[in-house]
Order: structure tokens, then sequence, then C-alpha cells
């Protein structure tokens, strides 16, 4: 049954409210303070820490979220093999894992029932969606539990939380960079936008990324001549091609996960299309983009939050594992582990508050976390990672190549010929 507007936020409400008034005792030592829990020499007698995960494994984004899950096991195999957590003894990193649903309200019960087990995670990775981490990170809050997340919606760094921490850069910057790097590409190429249409999933993540994508157009002096968002979960992306075709645009800009990404490109394809195409991470950085759409996504560029050309050692575990390329939430959310298994390395703690406190104060540069941008991940007081910063890849003969900016990058941009002056 469709649930309304209404409904879902009276869930959610319910939810909510239930987890402040309940959760503090059922989570246990996620909220006694840092005198009352393990730290320091007395953390190093633990056989195993606890690292919660919360996903979607089903739903519209259940594809991405198996991804995500599969960068998280990859990282906690390889920090086990390569000894535990040296500091604590050799403890093993321990990995839980929930489902978050591809629905908000349910990912907000779900994180509480997570929660409420005998078995309480130390620290939580999770959950992709924007939308999702919204109301998880509302209910790790209040648990006192440090998130880490690839999630980049504004908001979530935004509400005063201590125990919120964003590992890629945020929707607003990535937006900016998306035309920005495009136009960069553009005049690279003897070439100029003028008049684009920016077509996005209307939820947390698509909107805030298109408010801003279409901000620095405007004050760029380029026309949106289309704003158009849909809904995720949409089966037909014709009549957003339609709108496209119809506002006159020379180039696309979309905000999309993998469904509904593939939906588009066919519908680009079957109606001509050859109008260059930028893509705002999510959809169009993953292997399932390439199985379904084959040659069709050479050219199609997209901006997104690490260089796959520097994943190294573990790009290549993750290939021989899965038998497919390291796509971007695998080894976002793989640094995740990394950053807290350094983290309880330099400081032993079994306790999520002072876990929180050294996440905040440290410099990650352990495993994924070094290959993010800048070479290491390191948190403000509000969560915020300052070396995040977004860079464009394009798709080259079936594979992802970083081609923007030189700073950041090895290979260099393709322009689509039809562009050409």
């Amino acid at each position: 049954m469709t649930t309304t507007g209404f409904e879902r936020r009276t869930y959610l409400a319910h939810a909510l409210k239930f987890a402040a008034a309940g959760i503090a005792t059922a989570v246990g030592l996620a909220w006694c303070p840092a005198s009352t829990a393990a730290t320091g020499s007395s953390a190093k007698h633990v056989s195993d820490i606890t690292i919660g995960t919360i996903l979607p494994l089903t739903g519209a984004t259940a594809q991405n979220g198996e991804n995500s899950l599969r960068g998280i096991r990859l990282a906690v195999e390889e920090i086990n093999q390569a000894g535990g957590i040296k500091s604590m003894g050799g403890a093993k990193l321990k990995l839980t894992v929930a489902d978050a649903t591809s629905d908000p309200a349910k990912a907000a019960s779900a994180a509480i029932n997570f929660l409420s087990k005998s078995e309480k995670p130390l620290a939580m990775v999770g959950a992709y969606a924007s939308g999702l981490t919204e109301t998880i990170a509302r209910v790790t809050e209040r648990a006192r539990i440090p998130l880490l997340s690839t999630s980049f919606a504004d908001t979530l760094t935004q509400q005063g939380y201590k125990f919120f921490f964003q590992i890629p850069a945020a929707a607003s910057k990535m937006g900016t960079a998306q035309f920005r790097y495009a136009s960069e590409v553009a005049k690279a190429n003897n070439s100029s936008l003028k008049k684009i249409a920016i077509v996005y999933a209307n939820n947390a993540y698509g909107a805030s990324q298109a408010a801003a994508l279409k901000k620095q157009a405007e004050s760029s002096g380029v026309q949106v001549a289309l704003y158009a968002g849909y809904s995720p979960d949409i089966t037909d992306a014709n009549p957003i091609v339609a709108k496209i075709q119809a506002s006159g645009a020379d180039s696309i800009f979309s905000i999309a996960y993998v469904t509904d990404g593939v939906l588009l490109m066919r519908a680009l394809k079957s109606s001509g299309s050859t109008l260059a195409m930028f893509g705002g991470t999510g959809g169009y950085v993953t292997p399932d983009f390439l199985k379904v759409l084959g040659s069709a996504v050479n050219g199609v560029f997209s901006i997104t939050t690490s260089n796959p050309d520097d994943y190294g050692a573990i790009g290549e575990a993750y290939q021989k594992k899965y038998g497919q390329f390291m796509p971007q939430e695998a080894h976002d959310n793989a640094a995740a582990v990394f950053i807290i298994a350094q983290a309880l390395e330099e400081h032993p703690t079994t306790n999520p508050v002072a876990l929180a406190q050294t996440l905040h104060s440290g410099k990650y540069t352990l495993g994924a976390a070094s290959s993010m941008p800048g070479g290491s991940v390191e948190f403000n007081a509000s969560g915020v990672n300052i070396h995040a910063e977004p860079l464009m890849v394009q798709w080259q003969d079936g594979k992802l190549v970083g081609v923007w900016p030189a700073s950041l990058v090895k290979g260099k941009p393709q322009w689509p010929e039809a562009k050409k002056n």
C-alpha cells in the first residue's frame, strides 16, 4: 500500500519519539560517560570490537547499499588480517549489518531496533542515501554513537551533531563543482555551456545538489532552460527527455541513482540525443551503469567524491574479490572503517563517546582514507571532512577515468564530437 507524505511523517515522528524515550536504556554502554566506560589501558583487554552498518539492502537504492557493504566488509577483512587493532591486543573488528530499506521512515525504525539489541556497536557506518541518513543520524545522535557516513546532504552537518561524521564533500559543494568543472572542461575543449537542463531525483540528495548547481550556473551567466525534479522511483524517463528536448538545452546535468539514471540514458539514446551529459555521482559511477548500458556510457561525465585512479591496493583487492571495479560508495565506506580503526589504534577505547572525541581531533590516512582527495580525512567540530573535494570522471572505453581538475586526476577529458566548435 502506498503511504501518503503525512502518514510517513507521522510514522517517523512516533518512531523518533520512542527512540528518545527508550533508547538510552537499550543502548547501555553507548550512553555511559567516558569516566565509566573502558578507555586507555583497560580497553586493551577485549577480543573484538563491534562496528554496525545500516544500509539500503532492499528497495530502489539496494544496489548502492550492496556496493557499500562490500567495501565495508573488505576493509574489515583487511584490518583483521593485518592483526586487528594492535593497541587493543589485536582485537578484531566484528561487523553487524541491518537493512535500512530505501524508505526514510522505515530507516529510523530499523536504526532504533538495531541499537536496542544486546550487542551494541561502538560505531556505525551508513546509510548511503542522504534521506535515510537524515533519519538514522537523529537516532545515533541520541544514542551518542558515532555515525560515519558517505551521504552528501548539507543539512547533516548543520544540526549541531557531535556524533555525525561526513566523509565526502557536501551536496552543495558537489553541485557547484558539477557545473564549474563542466564549464572548465568545455572551455579547455574550445566550447562553452550556454543553456543547460538540470534534472534530478527529488529527495535530500538530489534537491540540495541541484539547487547548488542551479545557483552556480545562474551566477555564471548560463541560462537554466529546464530545472525539473522527479520521483526517484520513476519507471519511465521519456517524459523527462521530452522536457529536455523542448527546452533547447545544449547540455544535461543529471543527479540520479542507478535505476533512474539508466532509464534517463536509455530514453536519451532512443531520442537520438548527442548532448553532453554531466552526472551527479550516484548511479553514474557504478558498475551497474556500465553493465546495463554497455558502450552507451562512453563519453558521459560525472562529478564524484574520490578518484578511482587512486584506489590502489584496495581497488585491486575489490576487483579480485568481486570481479568488477570498486565503485565510489564501496571505496568511501571502506575509508570510514579504516578511519575508525586508526582512531582506535591511536586512542584505544570501548566507549563511543571517547571515540567520537578522537574522531574530531585526528587526521586519518590509514588504508582507503589515504585515497580520499587530499590524501587524508580530518573532521571539524561539525563533522565536516575539511579535505573533501569533488572531482570529475568520464567513461572512456568502458572505464571510469578521473579527468578534472588536473591537480587531482591523471586522465584527460574527451569532449563530445557533436559539441566541438
